[in-house]
């Protein structure tokens, strides 16, 4: 059978599907399109506009959250986290992946004194998952960036993940240009949401309502799968290849996020599962299931000390 037939018997096979079960033709079809690891497109192109996103904060001046569609909500979270003086984010949870393979996981950002501090902790279970110990530093006056792409796990058995503790070497620090950055994370320095959550990447519209928890937050829930998610993942796969070694970005399957932000439209919590597929040397796809949980503190946040610790 020629690729020609075969292309035009799989169309019928979709068009009957959709009479019979009411599916429109457009869904089946997209829904059966192979995942690409890596997309042709900007941030700023899948990015909601300056000016909408704007609108929507004057907006959130005189309104309630729940006033705001899941989207929107989190976008205005996102800008005023972005233009936040000071903030600390601080995430934990566990990687899990075939053969047993459970790894934890601890990343924390602060943003003080005009500096972003951004440490990512993961002690190796197994040796199919190298251990990622990482720092990096940017200066938004200077622009000048520092990255410890290896280091020491000095508790890698704490029982709390938050108790990681990283040690890097002088000798281990590299400089970069903003241009080498964008080329290995393919974002800017600055950013620290992990996926770009927009009109455009949520176009799939699997969003719940907005919840008025009754303590002055507000929670709901974004899902994201297929070509749609692997936008919204365009920076963090760069991130993800980088922090395992792979030489593949990662496929993506889907993902689950629960937010909570405040009656003053900043986050205060999100918990994600994120289910995508590695290339494993020797092995092939691995699928791996993230569960990470983050949350935000833009008051009594800790020391540069604190998440700088000693460089040795």
């Amino acid at each position: 059978m020629t690729n020609k037939l075969k292309n035009f018997m799989s169309t019928i096979l979709l068009i009957a599907v959709a009479l019979l079960t009411g599916l429109s033709v457009g869904k089946i079809y997209v829904d059966n399109l192979e995942v690409p690891s890596v997309v042709d497109a900007s941030e700023e192109s899948i990015s909601e506009s300056e000016e909408t996103v704007l609108e929507l904060v004057k907006r959130s001046a005189s309104s309630k959250p729940t006033s705001f569609r899941p989207v929107e909500l989190y976008v205005i979270a996102e800008h005023n986290l972005y233009n936040a003086n000071e903030f600390y984010k601080i995430m934990t949870g566990t990687v899990h992946a075939p053969m047993g393979i459970e790894q934890p996981m601890k990343g924390e950002r602060l943003k003080k004194d005009g500096k972003l501090y951004y440490n990512k902790l993961s002690p190796s279970t197994s040796s199919l998952a190298p251990q990622i110990c990482s720092r990096i530093i940017y200066d938004y006056a200077t622009d000048e960036i520092k990255l410890y792409a290896k280091g020491d796990i000095l508790n890698p058995k704490a029982e709390n993940y938050e108790d990681f503790v990283g040690v890097f070497a002088e000798k281990e620090l590299q400089n970069l240009t903003l241009e080498e950055y964008k080329t290995t994370f393919n974002t800017h320095p600055s950013r620290v949401m992990p996926y770009i959550v927009s009109s455009i990447t949520c176009g799939q519209n699997m969003m719940s309502a907005v919840k008025d928890n009754g303590n002055g937050t507000y929670s709901f829930q974004i899902k994201m799968d297929g070509s749609h998610l692997a936008y919204a993942a365009l920076c963090y796969s760069y991130e993800i290849k980088f922090s395992s070694g792979m030489a593949d970005p990662p496929e993506w399957v889907s993902l689950t996020m629960d937010v909570t932000v405040d009656d003053s439209f900043n986050f205060v919590e999100i918990s994600y599962e994120e289910i995508y597929k590695m290339n494993v040397s020797g092995i092939g796809m691995m699928k791996v299931t993230d569960k990470f949980d983050d949350k935000f503190h833009f008051t009594d946040i800790p020391s540069v000390e604190h998440v700088l610790r000693e460089v040795a």
